[in-house]
C-alpha cells in the first residue's frame, strides 16, 4: 500500500472524531492551527475560527476547504470498513482538508513543490451564504491576490473537475388567507388551498438547460418547506413556503428575483415574496493554461457544477477557479456519510501532478 494512504485516512479520520456543526467550529480550528504551526517552514495565520497556511516559493496555488459540517445523523458511525471511512463530513469535506494537510507537510519536510501552496481552512460555510467565515477572509486580499495563478475548492467532486457553479436564492412565500373554523370553512379562506395553482405549477415546472463551454447547468426552482401556523381544527390564515432556485452562471442575481417573484405573482396573485438569501453563480474558468494542461495531462472528467460553492466568490474577484474534490458527491449530508481511501490517495496524486504543471507549465 502507498505509505501516503494510511496517513490521508488517519487525518480524516481524526477530523471526523471532531463535530464542527456551523457555529462550533472552535475545536477543529484549535486542531488544524495546531497541526499546521508544528510543520517547519509553515507561515500560520489564524483568523476567528478560520486558518491560512502558506509554504513555499514561487506561482500562488490557493486551496479552500470549510471546516464545518451539517449536523450528523443520529446513526452515523465512525470507523473504518475495509476501503471506507465513515464519518460526518468525511467527504463534505474532511477528506479535502486532510489532503491539504498533507501537502503542506510534504513541503515542510523539504519537498520542493515548485509553487506557493497557501491553504485557508474556513468555517461556516454550510450556513447563510452571507456567515461564511470566507468573507471576512476574502475582505482581506490575502487569499486572492493578483498572484494567485490558480484556486481549488476542494468541495466533493467524485475526483472530476467541476467548473462554475449555479447560483442559488431563498424566499419565504407568503400565501394569505382568512382564519376560520374548520367546521365553517366558507367564513374564512384556505390559505393551503389559496396556495394550489403555485403548487401545482412547482410541480409541473421543468429543469431548464443551459449549455456553457459545453457543460450542462440545469436551473430549478423546488419548494422545500412548508408551514402553517393554526391548530388543526382552524382554517389556516396563511400558508409559508420557502422556494428554492437554482440558477445558471453568466445571470445576474436581478435577473434570477425578477423571475420567482414574476412566477409567484402570476401563480398565486397576492403572495408576498421575501428573498432571504442569495448567492451569486461561479463563472466557467477552464481558460488557465496550466489547469487545461493538467486536465488534459491526467485525462481528468470535466462536468458543471450543480450546486454552490466558494468557486463564485473566487470568480467574482477574477481568479481562475474550479471544484476539485476526493469526496463522493452521492455522500454529502448523507446518514451514513462516507468517504473512499482509494479516492483520497487518487485526489492526493492528483493534486501533486497539478503542482507540478503550475511549476513547470
Amino acid at each position: 500500500m502507498d505509505p501516503v494512504a494510511p496517513r490521508l485516512a488517519d487525518t480524516t479520520l481524526a477530523l471526523c472524531s471532531i463535530a464542527s456543526v456551523t457555529g462550533d467550529e472552535r475545536v477543529i480550528a484549535d486542531e488544524l492551527e495546531r497541526r499546521l504551526s508544528a510543520l517547519p517552514g509553515v507561515d500560520v495565520r489564524r483568523a476567528g475560527e478560520s486558518v491560512v497556511a502558506e509554504i513555499g516559493q514561487g506561482p500562488i496555488v490557493a486551496l479552500f476547504g470549510h471546516s464545518d459540517t451539517v449536523s450528523p445523523a443520529a446513526d452515523q458511525p465512525l470507523g473504518v470498513d475495509g476501503d471506507r471511512l465513515f464519518g460526518c463530513g468525511a467527504s463534505d469535506m474532511k477528506g479535502g482538508l486532510a489532503v491539504m494537510l498533507e501537502l503542506c507537510a510534504e513541503a515542510s519536510s523539504g519537498e520542493h513543490l515548485g509553487v506557493r501552496l497557501r491553504c485557508v481552512f474556513y468555517d461556516k460555510e454550510e450556513g447563510p451564504s452571507d456567515e461564511s467565515g470566507l468573507i471576512p477572509l476574502l475582505d482581506d486580499p490575502a487569499p486572492v491576490d493578483r498572484d494567485v495563478v490558480l484556486a481549488l475548492c476542494l468541495e466533493p467532486t467524485d475526483n472530476r473537475v467541476e467548473a462554475g457553479c449555479v447560483g442559488g436564492l431563498h424566499a419565504r412565500v407568503t400565501v394569505p388567507g382568512q382564519r376560520a373554523h374548520s367546521a365553517r370553512p366558507w367564513q374564512g379562506k384556505n390559505a393551503l388551498h389559496a396556495a394550489a395553482d403555485l403548487l401545482a405549477a412547482l410541480r409541473d415546472r421543468q429543469r431548464r438547460e443551459v449549455v456553457l463551454d459545453g457543460l450542462t447547468f440545469y436551473e430549478v426552482l423546488s419548494a422545500t418547506q412548508a408551514s402553517t401556523d393554526n391548530s388543526r381544527n382552524v382554517v389556516p390564515g396563511s400558508f409559508v413556503l420557502n422556494l428554492n432556485l437554482r440558477f445558471a452562471p453568466g445571470r445576474p442575481t436581478a435577473s434570477a428575483i425578477e423571475e420567482l417573484r414574476s412566477f409567484v405573482d402570476t401563480h398565486a396573485p397576492g403572495a408576498v415574496v421575501e428573498i432571504i438569501d442569495i448567492a451569486p453563480s461561479g463563472a466557467v474558468r477552464l481558460d488557465q493554461p496550466a489547469l487545461k494542461k493538467w486536465i488534459e495531462a491526467e485525462g481528468l472528467l470535466v462536468a458543471a457544477k450543480q450546486a454552490w460553492t466558494d468557486v463564485a466568490r473566487l470568480t467574482s474577484r477574477g481568479v481562475a477557479a474550479v471544484n476539485f474534490g476526493p469526496g463522493d458527491t452521492a455522500q454529502a449530508h448523507q446518514a451514513r456519510e462516507s468517504i473512499s481511501i482509494a479516492a483520497l490517495l487518487t485526489h492526493h496524486g492528483k493534486m501533486r501532478a497539478l503542482l507540478r504543471t503550475v511549476a513547470h507549465p
